[in-house]
């Protein structure tokens, strides 16, 4: 330790990691990676049925694709 470093003060030095209540930013980040989740939960689950509701339009001669543009 040169003269110029102060001392180790270890009672605040981690005062981010204190117990306690988390804070506004904590909340958000855990709701956001929340929503992502149910979001990329959804996909997950809907698409397959939504590929076999396509593919049996499809086997019936109802292809999404092949139907004409009705414009406004």
């Amino acid at each position: 330790m040169t003269r110029f470093e102060k001392p180790a003060d270890f009672a605040s030095a981690y005062a981010h990691a204190t117990p306690g209540a988390p804070t506004i930013k904590t909340i958000k980040t855990l709701a956001l990676l929340a929503a992502l989740l149910a979001y990329a939960a959804g996909f997950v689950i809907l698409y397959p049925v939504v590929a076999s509701s396509v593919a049996e339009s499809v086997a019936q001669g109802n292809d999404p694709a092949l139907m004409q543009f009705v414009g406004p």
